[in-house]
C-alpha cells in the first residue's frame, strides 16, 4: 500500500502538521509536488502531497486511513525545490508547511491545471513518425485534437492498441524531445482559460477528394481555397478562423458540411493573456559607466559560476541601477536561467517592465495581486511552456512556480512593501537569500538608500558592495532645502504649503517644467474631532482616528471601513465638530487655490484602484498632461521622469514621532528617495523640504543626501540600545476579547522567559504594552518585543511553550513597526 503526506491547504494554526491518506491504485502515480483533493473534516479540500512512502496493509486497519479522491492537475505544481524552500519557512517563521505553500498557488487555492497533448504540424513528415508506434500514437492525438493523457491511453486500449497503450509515457517523452507532439496547458476552477477557434484540415486535399466534390460545389471550392494555402505554406495542417472562411465568402453551412464529412475539423488554442503585451518596446544604444561595467562583471561571474552570492547595489539616485539589473538579465538569459525581479510596489511595476521589455520582448512575464487570477496563472503557464524567462512584479512574484531560476534581484529592497502584514509574515529580502541558496543563484539588492541591515551586512563580508556613486551623465544632485515650519507659523502662515515652496510651485510651471509634490497621508483632514468636548471619531473596529475624505465620508486606513459623517457629536451631541490635519485631498484643493494655473494630478490608494491606474497615472503626467504629480510615498521612488526638475516634502518628519527604533530610518530615506526624483533630466533640480524638526539628525542627513554619514551616526545608537543589525527582533502579540486576559497571558509568559534565560543580555524581553492597534473586533491587544542574537534558542524556546500553534498569539519574526 502507497501512503501519502498531504498537509491541508486551510490557514489555521491548529491544523499545522501533514495527514497521511491511502494512494489509491489508478492514482499510484502521485508523487511528491501533487496538488490533490482529500477527505477532510467531512468535505473534499484541496491538499499539497510532500512525501509517498511504502507501507504494510496491515497500517490501513490499525489508523482507519482514508484515501485521496482524485488530483487537480495533470502533472505536479510543486518543485522539490519550492517544497524545501516551503519547509525552511515554516520552520522560520513559525506557521505550518500548507500555509507557506499556498503562497506558490494565484490566489492560493483553486487553480486548476490540465495537461492536453496536441500534434506539431510543423513535423507531420519528421523521421520520428515513419516508425510505426509513433504514427499511430501521432494519429491518435491527430484525430482527437488536444488530448489528456487518460484519455489517449483510453482511446489507444479501444482500437485495439493496448500494447501500445502500455508503453504510453515513454513514447510521449520521446516525441515531446523531437518537437513532434507539444504540451497544452489549460486552467479552470478560479483561472478561467481563453481558447482561440480555427478549423484545420484533417488530410492533405488531393485532385481524388476534390473529384468526390464534384456535385457539392460550393464545399468544393472551399476544399480547393484550402489546397491553395497547403501548397502556399508547404502545409496540409494549415488552420483558418470562422472570420478568415467568412471574409471568403464561405456561409457555416458549408463549414458545417465539411466538418460533418471529417475532411476538416474544429480545433482549439489556448491563448494566454498577458496584460502588458502594448508596452513600448525598442531602446537607446546605451554606454555602460566604469562603475556599471564593474558591477554588471561581478554578478556575470556569479551567475556563470552558478553560486549562491549576495550583492548590494548602492548607487545615488539616478546611478544606472536599472541598466545593470537588465545587463544582469541578459547574462543569465544566456545560460537559458531564469530571472526573478521584485519592486517594492505595484506603482513601480509598470516602468520596471517598460524597461526591461525595451531588450526582451516576450521573454517577460508580470506577477502582482492586481492581477486577475486567470492573468497570474496564464503568466506561469507561460512559463512553465518555456515562453517566458523573466519574472517581474511585487514581492508575490517571488512565489512563482519556476524552476532554474538563475537570478534574484531586489529593487528598493529597504522598502517596508517587502514584509507581509499578514500571516505568514515572510519579509521577501529573507526569502530571496534562501531561495538564492537553493537554486545556486546570486540575490542583487539595490537602493540609494539601503537598510541599515544590508548595509551592515557589506561591513562584516557577508555581502559584496557594488558602487554607482555619481548619476548617469555626471548629472548634479538636487539642491535641497529646507523650510522651518514652525517659522512659517510665526510669520501667520497656515496653509500646508510653504511661501518657498510655493515660489517654487510658480516658478517650474512658468518655466514649462514639471514636480513632483509628496505628502505621505491620505484623505483630505487626519481626524475629526469635537471642539466642545475634545471627542475624536473613532473607528468602530479597531479604534483608531477615522480620517475625512471629499465625498463625505470617514475611512479607516487600518480596516478600510467608512463610516458618515456624524452630524453631531456622537458623546456630547455638540454640533462644533471640526476637521484637524492635512491630507493628499486637501493639498489637492489647496494647490487649486494657491497655483490655480497648475494641472495637478493626484496618486495614492484612492486614486489607484485599477489593475493599470499606477501606471496609467505615471505615463499621462510623463506625457506633460499634468505639471503637478501629487501623492503619497508611491510617487517618492523608482520614477524617472526627465522634465520634473522640482521636489517639495511636505510634513517629512512626521515619521519621527512614531514609538518605533527604524522612525529615523524612515525619515532619512523618504527624503532621499523623493528628492533623487528631481533632476534627472538636463536641468538641475531643486528641492525644498517642509519640516517642524529640521535640527533632527535624520533630516539634517537627508537634506545633505549623505547615506554613509547618517547610517554611522545611527548604527551606534542602534548597537548602544541593543536593536538591529546587532540583535533580531521577535513580536509577539498577545490578543483576547478580555484584555485582562490578553495582558495576563504575556505576563505569565514573560515570567516564563525570565526564569529560563535569567538575566543574559542576548535575551531581552520587554513589555507587554498595549498595542499599537489596541482593540479590533472587539478583540484586545498586548505586544512585547524579544531581542536577541540566538533566534534559533529563542524560537525553539516559543515552540516548547505552544506559541505556534496559540490562536491568542501572533509571532512575527523581524517585525517592521515594534508598536
Amino acid at each position: 500500500m502507497i501512503l501519502a503526506d498531504v498537509y491541508i491547504n486551510i490557514p489555521i494554526k491548529s491544523i499545522s502538521k501533514a495527514y497521511s491518506y491511502i494512494v489509491p491504485a489508478e492514482l499510484d502515480f502521485l508523487d511528491v509536488g501533487w496538488r490533490c483533493i482529500v477527505p477532510f473534516g467531512g468535505r473534499d479540500i484541496e491538499g499539497f502531497i510532500v512525501a509517498v512512502k511504502k507501507v504494510g496493509d496491515d497500517v490501513q486497519e490499525d489508523y482507519k486511513l482514508k484515501a485521496i479522491k482524485t488530483t487537480l492537475d495533470e502533472e505536479p505544481w510543486f518543485t522539490r525545490e519550492i517544497i524545501e524552500a516551503s519547509q525552511w519557512m515554516s520552520d522560520f517563521y513559525l506557521c505550518s508547511v500548507g500555509e507557506i505553500m499556498r503562497l506558490f498557488i494565484p490566489g492560493k487555492s483553486g487553480a486548476h491545471i490540465q495537461l492536453e497533448y496536441d500534434i506539431n504540424p510543423e513535423m507531420f513528415d519528421h523521421m520520428l513518425l515513419s516508425v510505426e508506434r509513433y504514427h499511430q500514437v501521432y494519429a491518435a492525438i491527430h484525430a482527437a485534437g488536444p488530448i489528456k493523457k487518460q484519455a489517449l491511453y483510453k482511446q489507444l486500449v479501444a482500437d485495439g492498441l493496448e500494447e501500445l497503450a502500455n508503453s504510453l509515457d515513454e513514447i510521449l517523452e520521446k516525441m515531446l524531445s523531437y518537437n513532434v507532439i507539444r504540451r497544452i496547458y489549460s486552467a479552470d476552477n478560479k483561472a478561467k482559460a481563453i481558447y482561440e477557434y480555427f478549423f484545420v484540415a484533417n488530410k492533405p486535399i488531393t485532385d481524388e477528394l476534390l473529384q468526390s466534390f464534384s456535385r457539392k460545389p460550393a464545399q468544393k471550392r472551399l476544399l480547393e481555397f484550402i489546397k491553395n494555402r497547403q501548397a502556399g505554406e508547404n502545409d496540409w495542417a494549415v488552420t483558418f478562423t470562422a472570420t478568415d472562411l467568412k471574409e471568403e465568402g464561405f456561409s457555416p453551412a458549408i463549414i458545417k458540411a465539411l466538418t460533418e464529412a471529417e475532411v476538416i475539423r474544429k480545433a482549439k488554442s489556448r491563448v494566454f493573456r498577458n496584460s502588458y503585451v502594448l508596452y513600448k518596446r525598442g531602446h537607446d544604444d546605451i554606454e555602460l559607466t566604469p562603475a556599471q561595467k564593474s558591477a554588471v562583471h561581478s554578478i556575470a561571474q556569479a551567475i556563470k559560476a552558478q553560486e549562491k552570492q549576495e550583492f548590494l547595489l548602492y548607487g545615488v539616485t539616478g546611478s544606472g541601477k536599472t541598466q545593470v539589473y537588465i545587463e544582469a538579465a541578459k547574462a543569465a538569459r544566456r545560460i537559458n536561467r531564469r530571472v526573478v525581479v521584485l519592486v517594492p510596489e505595484i506603482a513601480l511595476t509598470g516602468q520596471v517592465v517598460q524597461a526591461f521589455k525595451s531588450y526582451f520582448d516576450e521573454d517577460i512575464i508580470v506577477i502582482h495581486s492586481r492581477l486577475s487570477v486567470s492573468e497570474r496563472t496564464d503568466a506561469i503557464l507561460r512559463v512553465r511552456r518555456g515562453e517566458a524567462g523573466i519574472i517581474i512584479g511585487a514581492r508575490s512574484a517571488l512565489f512563482t512556480p519556476a524552476d532554474n531560476i538563475g537570478l534574484i534581484i531586489m529593487d528598493e529592497e529597504q522598502d517596508n512593501s517587502y514584509k507581509q502584514d499578514e500571516s505568514p509574515r515572510y519579509h521577501a529580502r529573507v526569502v530571496a537569500d534562501k531561495l538564492a541558496e537553493i537554486y545556486h543563484a546570486p540575490l542583487v539588492l539595490g537602493s540609494a538608500t539601503p537598510s541599515l541591515e544590508s548595509y551592515y551586512r557589506t561591513q562584516m563580508g557577508l555581502s559584496t558592495i557594488l558602487k554607482l556613486p555619481g548619476r548617469i551623465g555626471d548629472r548634479p544632485l538636487p539642491l535641497v532645502k529646507c523650510v522651518d515650519m514652525r517659522q512659517e507659523l510665526k510669520k501667520g502662515r497656515r496653509n500646508i504649503i510653504s511661501y518657498s515652496l510655493r515660489l517654487l510651485i510658480e516658478e517650474t510651471i512658468q518655466k514649462g517644467e514639471q514636480m513632483i509634490l509628496m505628502l505621505n497621508r491620505r484623505g483630505f483632514s487626519t481626524f475629526v474631532m469635537c471642539r466642545s468636548c475634545g471627542e475624536v471619531i473613532k473607528c468602530p473596529q479597531c479604534n483608531m482616528p477615522l480620517v475625512y475624505h471629499k465625498n463625505k465620508r470617514l475611512m479607516c486606513h487600518h480596516c478600510d471601513i467608512t463610516v458618515p459623517v456624524p452630524d453631531v457629536c456622537p458623546k456630547c451631541e455638540s454640533r462644533y465638530i471640526k476637521f484637524f490635519g492635512s491630507g493628499t485631498e486637501k493639498l489637492e484643493q489647496e494647490l487649486s487655490q494657491l497655483v490655480p494655473t497648475a494641472r495637478v494630478i493626484r496618486m495614492d490608494r484612492d486614486t489607484t484602484t485599477g489593475k493599470f491606474s499606477h501606471a496609467d497615472i505615471i505615463q499621462r503626467f510623463r506625457n506633460k498632461e499634468f505639471d503637478i504629480l501629487l501623492g503619497t510615498q508611491m510617487v517618492a521612488k523608482g520614477h524617472d521622469i526627465p522634465n520634473v526638475t522640482a521636489v517639495g516634502i511636505i510634513s517629512a518628519d512626521s515619521a519621527l514621532n512614531m514609538p518605533d527604533f527604524r522612525a529615523a530610518e524612515r525619515v532619512f530615506m523618504l527624503i532621499t528617495q523623493t528628492a533623487g526624483r528631481a533632476g534627472r533630466g538636463d536641468i538641475p533640480g531643486k528641492v525644498i523640504v517642509q519640516s517642524y524638526s529640521p535640527e533632527a539628525p535624520a533630516v539634517q542627513w537627508g537634506l545633505r543626501q549623505d547615506y554613509e554619514a547618517f547610517y554611522h551616526e545611527e548604527l551606534q545608537l542602534r548597537q548602544a540600545l541593543y536593536y538591529p543589525p546587532f540583535c533580531r527582533i521577535v513580536k509577539l502579540i498577545f490578543q483576547n476579547e478580555q484584555p485582562e486576559a490578553a495582558r495576563q497571558q504575556a505576563e505569565n509568559f514573560k515570567a516564563k522567559f525570565r526564569e529560563y534565560f535569567g538575566s543574559n543580555q542576548h535575551y531581552q524581553v520587554m513589555g507587554p504594552a498595549p498595542a499599537l492597534i489596541y482593540s479590533f473586533k472587539g478583540i484586545f491587544r498586548f505586544s512585547m518585543l524579544i531581542k536577541t542574537d540566538d533566534l534559533p534558542k529563542v524560537k525553539d524556546f516559543l515552540k516548547a511553550n505552544g506559541l505556534q500553534k496559540d490562536m491568542n498569539v501572533i509571532i512575527d519574526i523581524d517585525p517592521i513597526t515594534t508598536s
